[in-house]
């Protein structure tokens, strides 16, 4: 397996968060939360998942470790982002606008 580290780990990122976005408004949906409080439900969470991978850290037995997302191709091409130029949660209530077609 080759590990990638380019441009294209942002565009998948952002995709990945809006996936996740819609599968969130589609529960919410299924359990008849009203669209003005899914969308903000949606662009909360999502803001906040985004920033553990962002900013956070998890701690396992005195160890610490980041969240990271990677995203593996057909060709087994690991695109990985060790770049903090890129945060998730800047996208984060741009792509909830996106998932409730505002």
């Amino acid at each position: 397996m080759e590990i990638v580290n380019n441009e294209k780990y942002e565009e998948l990122a952002a995709e990945w968060q809006y996936q996740m976005i819609c599968i969130l408004k589609d529960t919410l949906k299924k359990h008849k939360v009203d669209s003005k409080k899914a969308k903000e439900i949606c662009g909360d969470f999502s803001f906040d998942l985004a920033m553990l991978q962002d900013q956070g850290e998890i701690r396992i037995e005195q160890e610490e470790y980041r969240p990271v997302i990677c995203f593996e191709n057909t060709e087994e091409k690991l695109m990985y982002n060790s770049d903090d130029d890129f945060q998730l949660h800047d996208y984060a209530f741009g792509n909830t606008d996106q998932a409730f077609g505002d």
